[in-house]
Formats: C-alpha cells, structure tokens, sequence
C-alpha cells in the first residue's frame, strides 16, 4: 500500500509520523492490504491559535471500489488522528462486507 502523509502549515515530526504509522496506517493493513491501493494522511493546523483546530484528513483508494474519506478535528492531533482511524476502520469493513456480498452473487 503507498502511503501519502503530509502536514499542511505543521511540521511533522518523527514522533507524529510513527504515530500515524502505529495507530492508523498499521490497523488498516490488518484489514486491508493492496498493493495497488493508496492511503493519503493530510494533517492541518488551522489559523486560530490554540482551540479545536487540529485535523486530520484521510483518504483511501482502492481499486475497484470508491474512495473512503473521513476527517475528524480536535484540539489535539495525536487525538484526530486515532478518531480518524476508528472511522475509517468502521467505513472500511462496510465497504469489505459490501464486496464480499456482491462477489457472493
């Protein structure tokens, strides 16, 4: 699976992006696993100093299915990012169950 991750006006750091790796990007592979499909992992800082700005946007391509998008924002990035992957671990095993069906035909 490629993997896009990027900080839009924030820096990332090493610990932030270990912590994507771990608490999102990992999970989903357990599930998922193409290497054909594409993960892209935005995370921005929003103008207002301090307060409920931090986001985290997460987009997942798979062949043959369409793309599975959540975002979550929060006071805390660390905290976006593990609401992000509950979503998308619960839009991901709909969109399975969704394949599985249809192939079941």
């Amino acid at each position: 699976m490629k993997v896009n991750l990027r900080g839009v006006h924030v820096h990332l750091g090493e610990r932030m992006k270990v912590h994507v790796h771990s608490h999102l990007i990992d999970p989903i592979l357990t599930f998922y696993d193409d290497e054909a499909a594409e993960v892209e992992v935005h995370l921005r800082d929003g103008s207002a100093k301090g307060g409920v700005d931090k986001e985290c946007s997460v987009t997942l391509h798979m062949p043959g299915s369409p793309a599975i998008h959540v975002e979550e924002v929060t006071d805390d990035f660390f905290k976006s990012v593990d609401l992000c992957r509950d979503r998308l671990e619960n839009a991901l095993k709909r969109e399975l169950d969704r394949r599985r069906k249809v192939a079941g035909r």
